[in-house]
């Protein structure tokens, strides 16, 4: 029997070999998907609060960060595609008015920590359905995405070593 390091990495819960690519994503996404990993890590969320992470970023951003000409700072820092939605910017389309601390937004470990921040602070967040968890979080207009996106998420936080 032959197993692929990512399916071993992945049924193991270790991190990918450093330069590998996170499953279904591109180099650029994976080390975004990385930087939001380990700040889960670093906060001690586990998969529930990783997955919530991740799933919100593929929804909200393909888990690229997104500049916004409508917010001009925005394209001081280092982006992947710029946006036009409000004045959402970043991994997680954080509305300036409500983060505006736009050098955070701009940056996957300081974006997700905003959003791991306000995620701790939902009642039940620990016990709440992801896909529900991200909606409490991010109040989108379209609340039913970020459950379609749960398994990836997990798999992604799994193969990142959560």
């Amino acid at each position: 029997m032959h197993f692929s390091l990512l399916a071993l990495s992945a049924a193991i819960a270790l991190p990918l070999v450093s330069g590998s690519n996170l499953p279904g994503l591109s180099a650029t996404q994976s080390k975004h998907a990385q930087d939001i990993i380990a700040e889960a890590k670093r906060e001690g969320l586990g998969l529930h609060g990783c997955t919530a992470g991740i799933a919100t970023a593929l929804v909200e951003s393909n888990i690229l960060i997104y500049a916004n000409r409508g917010v001009p700072s925005s394209l001081n820092y280092p982006h992947d595609a710029i946006g036009s939605d409000n004045d959402s910017v970043g991994i997680f389309q954080q509305r300036a008015m409500y983060y505006p601390d736009i050098a955070a937004d701009m940056d996957a470990a300081k974006s997700a920590a905003q959003f791991f921040k306000r995620m701790k602070g939902v009642s039940g967040w620990k016990s709440m359905a992801v896909g529900t968890l991200c909606q409490q979080v991010q109040g989108s207009a379209y609340p039913t995405r970020y459950g379609e996106h749960v398994s990836e998420a997990e798999n992604i936080c799994k193969a990142g070593g959560i």
